[in-house]
């Protein structure tokens, strides 16, 4: 079984603008237009059995739009919908209960694109709120190529989040911190949370990024593309050059996802 944990996924009317938009700020090139569609189709050709589907709450503005999106694809036969509120939107908590009453599993936080940092006192409550609803909360970790420093959600910000919030269920993509390995494993290993492998082919060695998996152990790591800006095959192949055993990469797969998404 493959569990893509990190896909973005868009309104189909608003889809081809906001991926053209993105490809343009970071200078990639997508291998989707970003449509539930085409992320499916490109899923199933390459053996993805579920995926992820994200969505940012770029402002207040914005956030119960998003939501609404990510609540119209529950129950879809592969889509698994986030949601995202915004530290600074005075809805967020009501949001947070729409979510969790629809039966939406986590949230996403986009430090750049909500324009806030990791560790600022209103999303550090913000994060409390969603771990005292059971709420996974997946984290663009590290650097964007559409950004510049300072970095938002570095490792060490993150660490600090995480260390206010111990009980909660934190993701952080990019393997902790994309083009910020050696942060991420200083900071972050040590801790509870989870990392993806997003994007990670694009951005990383075979070897930094396998000696940073080990760092956190192969129970700790979630399979993820970043679809549309990389592809599952893509990010398979890349963990295919590190030398892990069968039942490490049946883990990072699809077990651990399996587990965080059917914890309470």
């Amino acid at each position: 079984m493959l569990i893509d944990f990190h896909t973005h996924v868009f309104l189909d009317r608003l889809a081809k603008n906001a991926v053209a938009s993105l490809a343009e700020k970071a200078h990639f090139t997508p291998y989707t237009d970003g449509t539930l569609a085409a992320t499916k189709a490109r899923m199933h050709a390459e053996g993805v059995d579920r995926f992820v589907a994200l969505n940012i709450a770029v402002s207040p503005r914005t956030e119960g739009h998003v939501n609404d999106f990510a609540i119209s694809l529950l129950g879809d036969d592969m889509a698994i919908p986030f949601g995202s509120v915004h530290p600074y939107s005075e809805n967020a908590l009501k949001e947070l209960d729409r979510l969790c009453a629809a039966g939406v599993k986590g949230v996403k936080f986009h430090h750049e694109y909500q324009d806030v940092y990791a560790d600022d006192a209103r999303a550090l409550q913000l994060y409390k709120a969603c771990a005292e609803r059971g709420l996974i909360m997946l984290f663009h970790g590290g650097a964007d190529r559409g950004f510049l420093p300072p970095v938002k959600a570095s490792p060490e910000r993150v660490r600090r989040a995480a260390d206010a919030v111990p009980q909660g269920r934190f993701v952080i993509a990019h393997l902790g911190g994309q083009d910020m390995l050696e942060e991420s494993v200083r900071y972050l290993a040590d801790t509870p949370l989870m990392i993806d492998v997003s994007f990670s082919a694009k951005t990383a060695g075979v070897r930094e990024a396998e000696d940073c998996i080990r760092a956190f152990g192969t129970g700790r790591v979630l399979f993820g593309s970043d679809c549309p800006w990389d592809t599952p095959a893509n990010t398979r192949a890349f963990l295919g050059k590190m030398r892990f055993s069968q039942e490490e990469l049946e883990a990072v797969f699809s077990g651990n996802a399996l587990r965080l998404l059917q914890a309470k």
